[in-house]
């Protein structure tokens, strides 16, 4: 561990971070705008069913958030006083923390600790996001997922009903608001600010559940999908490397033989592969293509770091993800 700062327990310790304290100011804004701008606006039948729906789901989401940031992730391994069972299986050295720790253990740099079966750091909770607390923070973002999907179409409702006078919308606002002046105007400003953040959050969430999902459904933390899509990267510059190289060797040797047609369908090629990605009228392959497929041990690097506390990381015979 590094002795120049103290290790986070959680996410309720401290330092509090700004994204972390936006969602413990926008959460209670929601309710309370919905509560006093849109309750007294919807038809009595569902006015009440409506509202107790969107305070419960802000009462679990807050629930689940609070769970995922108490729950401490760090590997048990790092207590020697702990009585938690220790999962017995390979382990690694954490140069920063001097500890061995499980193999699918990480060092986080912001909380200074190793997390048990590392996925990543969420900003908006301020923690580590790990074996321990994984659950809760997926279900967090279900739950924060229905409370945004429930508040927009509401107002969604609300205002189309509003715009286009149909109803007896814009009487409950009069009756409610007052007669003087016209509140139905402030009243649609209000709840346009606040379907624009609804939307901005729920493209957010939903993004983020996708992702979480497809890990799931794959098997991986958020961590090895980074390390698998980086060893890919650097395969696929690699290879582009190779094959550009293998181009220019082939343009010269067929302006050499005086092949013009040949040579203008190296250049085409090349620029359709790039743009469109399709090899179809390009007349080199890549190298090594007949390769794939063969399967086969493979080694997945990670730059090892004193600093960052992380080791190489192997998998063998990695499935094919779709």
């Amino acid at each position: 561990m590094d002795m120049d700062r103290p290790r986070r327990v959680n996410g309720l310790s401290r330092p509090y971070t700004p994204a972390q304290v936006s969602t413990w100011v926008f959460l209670p804004c929601l309710v309370v705008e919905f509560v006093f701008f849109v309750t007294p606006v919807l038809p009595l039948a569902a006015s009440v069913p409506v509202t107790l729906v969107l305070v419960g789901l802000a009462a679990l989401s807050a629930y689940l958030a609070y769970i995922a940031m108490k729950i401490n992730p760090q590997d048990p391994r790092l207590d020697a006083t702990s009585t938690e069972a220790v999962e017995e299986g390979p382990t690694k050295q954490c140069w920063i923390c001097d500890k061995q720790v499980g193999q699918k253990s990480m060092h986080c740099k912001y909380c200074n600790k190793c997390v048990d079966h590392f996925d990543h750091h969420c900003m908006w909770l301020n923690t580590c996001v790990g074996k321990a607390n994984y659950p809760y923070f997926f279900r967090t973002m279900l739950a924060i997922t229905f409370l945004l999907l429930v508040h927009g179409v509401t107002q969604i409702v609300l205002l189309v009903a509003t715009l286009t006078k149909k109803g007896s919308t814009r009487d409950r606002t009069e009756n409610w608001f007052g007669s003087s002046g016209d509140p139905t105007i402030a009243l649609v400003v209000v709840w346009c600010i606040f379907l624009f953040f609804d939307l901005c959050a729920f493209s957010l969430i939903v993004q983020l559940l996708a992702f979480h999902l497809r890990l799931r459904k794959e098997g991986l933390t958020t961590y090895a999908y980074i390390v698998r899509d980086n060893q890919r990267r650097r395969e696929k510059t690699k290879l582009d490397n190779e094959l550009a190289a293998k181009r220019g060797q082939a343009l010269q040797r067929a302006k050499d033989e005086g092949r013009s047609c040949y040579q203008c369908q190296l250049q085409w090629g090349g620029l359709i592969r790039k743009a469109c990605g399709t090899d179809v009228c390009d007349p080199l392959r890549e190298p090594r293509k007949a390769e794939e497929g063969r399967g086969g041990p493979e080694v997945i690097p990670v730059a090892t770091s004193r600093e960052e506390g992380l080791e190489t990381v192997r998998e063998a015979s990695p499935q094919k993800h779709s």
